[in-house]
């Protein structure tokens, strides 16, 4: 055990050593994921749209219809950008871009609200922005809405009801609806958390690749070993834990300054994120020296793993659900740590859960941190076994 203890901290030693003589260690390790975060999260500094412009086409022009574009501009979500005589002027604004949805409001509108009749409003929305166009939708329902049970009340006023009756004969069903966790249904709320773990887990696992392919590239293997006095566990640990220790402190980093400055709710059990952070953590770590180990060149590790950061978080099942995916997607999306990791991060962070809310994923990624270990293991004996066979006699071994 003190062999072990002894390796294991000559070998961190070792790395953090190795890190700061190398520019793109340095780069990727300690720069690229405070910049990341910054820079990502910056973007939904505002969480959700506010005044989209739309432009209205007021075939009426009467007083309910200058007062139903007034109650429209009046909602945060829509700016009433522009009143155009027609609709292919309307549609022509949508088509440059100057808005994003077009209200038609016809001839006779006003007629019709007052003869309590039924009259079409028409929405042409820019669905090519489809986050944008609900949003919009949701906005011109509401008040259109409002404005219907009004005229609607009034009718039964006028047939001799009193407010409450007529309140209740014209909405005889009432809908209540209550946004149970992300109540300001704020793509930024739901977003900022999947982009912080997306950052931890890519540039700990490019980096720590990077390291390990470095070691191969130089022939420095044996030299690694021999600083964890021959201990392969310690080689393993101590390598990795500069890593757990340095990405720990950005996770608890992200999770209180970014949670704070974007004002994004932490209504779960702390103890619960912090020990599922520590397993992950273990889990990107081993799976990382796993995957480079299989890179001769340092170079080589940066080019392909850079390009795995957008597939990960698709396959993860936290931008896109998991039952609209094929069936291959998900078994490889599972042996990814940040799949479990963000399905409980995300019920913690906004759903309130606790360990028993999370027991599956807490199951499934301490089982993913026991294989990838496990693996890695059996892999850097072999690596060992042929780079240290014969050191004095073959010093210049290439290890495939």
């Amino acid at each position: 055990m003190k062999r072990i203890l002894t390796g294991f901290w000559e070998v961190l030693k070792r790395e953090a050593g190795l890190i700061i003589k190398d520019k793109d260690l340095v780069t990727i390790i300690l720069l690229s994921p405070l910049f990341y975060a910054i820079f990502y999260t910056s973007i939904y500094t505002n969480k959700t749209e506010q005044k989209v412009p739309v432009v209205i086409v007021d075939m009426d022009r009467s007083n309910s219809s200058k007062a139903f574009i007034r109650e429209l501009d009046a909602h945060q979500m829509i700016n009433v950008k522009e009143v155009v005589p027609d609709y292919a002027s309307g549609i022509d604004r949508v088509y440059k871009l100057e808005a994003q949805g077009v209200v038609y409001i016809p001839q006779g509108f006003e007629g019709s609200l007052k003869s309590a009749k039924g009259t079409d409003l028409k929405i042409y929305l820019n669905t090519s922005r489809f986050l944008v166009s609900n949003d919009i939708n949701k906005a011109i329902n509401e008040v259109a809405g409002t404005l219907s049970a009004g005229v609607r009340i009034r009718y039964f006023q006028a047939q001799g009801f009193s407010f409450e009756q007529a309140m209740e004969i014209s909405e005889p069903l009432q809908n209540e609806v209550k946004p149970l966790f992300n109540v300001t249904e704020s793509y930024g709320d739901f977003l900022i958390p999947g982009l912080l773990v997306l950052i931890l887990q890519q540039t700990l696992l490019i980096g720590l690749s990077e390291s390990v392919a470095k070691e191969r590239e130089e022939g420095s293997l044996s030299g690694l070993y021999t600083a964890a006095k021959r201990s392969l566990t310690g080689t393993i640990s101590g390598k990795g834990a500069f890593y757990f220790l340095l990405y720990a402190s950005y996770a608890l980093l992200f999770y209180t300054l970014h949670f704070s400055i974007f004002k994004i709710s932490f209504k779960g059990s702390v103890s619960a994120a912090a020990v599922m952070t520590a397993i992950f953590l273990v889990a990107v770590i081993c799976m990382a020296m796993l995957i480079s180990s299989f890179f001769k060149r340092k170079i080589i590790s940066l080019q392909v793993l850079v390009f795995t950061s957008y597939p990960v978080f698709l396959m993860s099942g936290y931008p896109w659900p998991f039952q609209a995916m094929p069936g291959f997607i998900v078994v490889l999306g599972g042996l990814l740590p940040s799949t479990p990791y963000l399905n409980a991060f995300n019920r913690i962070i906004q759903m309130g859960a606790g360990w028993q809310d999370i027991m599956p994923e807490f199951v499934h990624l301490s089982l993913l941190a026991l294989a990838f270990f496990a693996i890695t293991y059996l892999r850097f004996r072999n690596l060992f076994k042929k780079e240290i066979k014969e050191p004095e006699a073959q010093p210049g071994l290439s290890v495939s």
